[in-house]
């Protein structure tokens, strides 16, 4: 994948626990970071995704933790705070599904609440370059260039300064998520764009 895609990798994620959160353009997102780090990565994806019938056997052979889209997680989020305590990386996509256009899309509040409170840093991820590989309704992907791009950690203390109440506190993670995220890719926030308005 590296050499397919000529991928650049820029930055790196910390040692230990972690949750890398990600933009997510193209089916490739995933094995694209995955092949950025040096350690296997675990993903929370939608079940639609995991059994892709293009992908799916990458992500169930890379033991990826399927969510449900009605809700009710518990096993999930189980199964994604025992990887964390084994001081593995968990990955999401916070925006629930793929962007068709290659915007940032607005970040979903559940995605991040499975990880706000597990205590450990959360790391925004940029990939830049694989809607170009394999766009949405592409059958077979195209030679581009790929970057990824690792951001500073947000730590648990920098959450903790939110505040708030828990509904608000979500709020607020998911936004400054999403916009650490949308900042490695060149873009501006959808939370963002959409307050501009009501800003002036």
């Amino acid at each position: 994948m590296r050499l397919a895609t000529r991928m650049r990798v820029e930055g790196a994620p910390p040692s230990g626990a972690c949750v890398l959160a990600a933009n997510h353009t193209s089916f490739l997102d995933p094995v694209l970071l995955g092949a950025s780090c040096q350690r296997r990565v675990v993903f929370l994806m939608t079940e639609v995704i995991w059994r892709s019938p293009t992908f799916g056997w990458f992500y169930r052979w890379n033991r990826a933790i399927p969510l449900s889209t009605r809700g009710g997680n518990r096993e999930a989020l189980r199964a994604a705070r025992s990887v964390l305590q084994q001081g593995r990386a968990v990955a999401i996509f916070p925006e629930g599904g793929i962007s068709r256009d290659g915007l940032p899309m607005l970040g979903s509040p559940g995605a991040v609440s499975l990880v706000l409170n597990e205590g450990v840093p959360i790391v925004p991820v940029g990939i830049v370059g694989a809607g170009r590989v394999l766009p949405p309704g592409a059958a077979w992907p195209r030679f581009a260039r790929v970057t990824v791009r690792f951001g500073e950690p947000i730590t648990p203390a920098v959450l903790d300064e939110l505040g708030g109440d828990r509904r608000s506190r979500l709020r607020d993670a998911t936004t400054l998520i999403m916009r650490r995220i949308a900042a490695l890719t060149g873009h501006t926030a959808r939370e963002d764009v959409l307050a501009a308005p009501a800003r002036r």
